[in-house]
């Protein structure tokens, strides 16, 4: 199989470039390890189990809403925070000492990722295929599969990693290699929230804002640190999600169910002994996901790193090989929008 232009992940980034490429009439592949896009992305029942916000000024989210027709709302902050350590207990604090607009997808965030897909040609799209291999010939990039996946290689005169610099060095194999200086660099870009995991706990009704609370919590003494309201704009889903605190390597040494019982019991702390059952709890913990996080993310980020493309790992190959990916970002690395720029600048590198 040849493309002339393959895109390796099917994240936003990736997706945002093939949209691009589709544009611009290029010939393209896009291919995906998972059995579905997204990437870090993932919507479940209008719940998002990753990236939740976006933020004003950051234009080209606000753009992308616009031409794929996805309804946007405000975080609600609304009503008053809470706040617990060791020695408060569920202290109320105003929140308009605190407010910070940000704005969510109706439906979730995963509808940005759909309206690009619903815009890119079923055929250019190739799910469930690892890349384990890239090799440089004089006819052009080889890029081989697992053999899991027993999918055949792929001739390509471009390739576009769309993926976390670290998920590309601990995964793929290069021949030649890329030497040490490249990979030392790759290695050094934290994949951003790998080592984080979130529970999203849904109920029948919001009933925090009976009480004219905002859902916003920060806690000490967890299980959950940052909690905020994560209903739909109008309308149920209502439901509360939280920043699970802790090392992934304490994370799974408590089983789910204890895990699960521990948050209940931190809501009702907080919001009071009236609380009702949750309807659901769903955890994520994106460090125990493979197709994420490596061993080098084990360790959650206490600060956002100062993201951007190291000059080892420009023009590879003689540009053969362009990183894309919100890690690799000239301007906001790490956030939504920042895999879309990621996207124009892989596309400002093409030959």
């Amino acid at each position: 199989m040849q493309t002339e232009n393959l895109i390796i992940g099917g994240g936003i980034s990736g997706l945002y470039l093939a949209y691009k490429l589709t544009q611009q009439k290029k010939d393209f592949l896009l291919v995906e390890a998972r059995d579905r896009l997204g990437g870090r992305i993932d919507t479940h029942q209008g719940l998002d189990l990753g990236p939740t916000w976006f933020w004003p000024g950051q234009r080209r989210m606000s753009d992308l809403a616009k031409e794929l027709d996805i309804p946007v709302f405000e975080q609600q902050n609304k009503g008053d925070m809470l706040y617990e350590d060791p020695n408060v207990q569920s202290e109320r604090i105003p929140s308009q000492q605190y407010q910070m607009t940000s704005y969510r997808a109706e439906g979730g965030i995963s509808r940005f990722t759909q309206g690009l897909e619903d815009k890119i040609s079923s055929d250019k799209i190739l799910l469930n295929h690892q890349v384990t291999t890239i090799s440089k010939t004089d006819n052009g990039v080889i890029v081989s599969f697992s053999q899991e996946s027993t999918n055949t290689p792929i001739t390509a005169k471009q390739i576009f990693l769309a993926l976390p610099p670290r998920l590309v060095a601990r995964n793929i194999s290069f021949n030649p290699t890329l030497g040490g200086k490249v990979e030392k660099s790759m290695v050094s870009i934290p994949t951003w929230m790998a080592g984080q995991a979130k529970a999203v706990i849904q109920f029948e009704h919001p009933f925090w804002q009976d009480q004219n609370l905002s859902g916003q919590a920060f806690s000490r003494l967890g299980p959950l640190m940052e909690i905020h309201d994560a209903s739909a704009s109008s309308d149920a889903p209502y439901a509360l999600f939280g920043f699970i605190g802790g090392t992934p390597k304490q994370r799974k040494e408590m089983r789910e169910e204890q895990l699960k019982a521990a948050i209940t019991q931190q809501i009702i702390r907080l919001y009071g002994t009236d609380t009702p059952t949750p309807l659901n709890i769903t955890i994520k913990d994106w460090s125990g996901d493979k197709l994420t996080s490596t061993e080098d993310d084990m360790e959650p980020l206490s600060s956002h790193p100062n993201y951007g493309l190291p000059k080892a790992m420009i023009n590879l190959w003689n540009g053969q090989l362009i990183f894309s990916g919100t890690e690799v970002a000239s301007a906001e690395g790490g956030y939504l929008e920042g895999a879309l720029v990621a996207a124009e600048d892989a596309i400002s590198h093409m030959t």
